[in-house]
């Protein structure tokens, strides 16, 4: 899911350093999100929306069809 995210900040035009923060995370955390590392809390991805002025139903429906296209290429 961290891909989505990834893809909502570089359209945002923002670093994952300054993503961090706006949203008062770790400096690290963006990073670890991006890499798969981590899955965000739904306040975190709140969080994160809101500092990309991004709707947060618009990312929760992005990772749906994200994991839904990861589990039918496993098929």
């Amino acid at each position: 899911m961290g891909v989505i995210v990834c893809e909502f900040r570089r359209r945002a035009g923002i670093s994952q350093e300054q993503l961090g923060a706006d949203c008062g995370f770790d400096r690290t955390y963006v990073s670890r999100l991006e890499r798969g590392i981590l899955n965000p809390t739904a306040i975190r991805l709140w969080k994160i929306a809101d500092a990309l002025e991004a709707p947060f139903h618009l990312m929760v429906k992005s990772m749906e069809n994200w994991v839904a296209e990861q589990e039918k290429a496993r098929r």
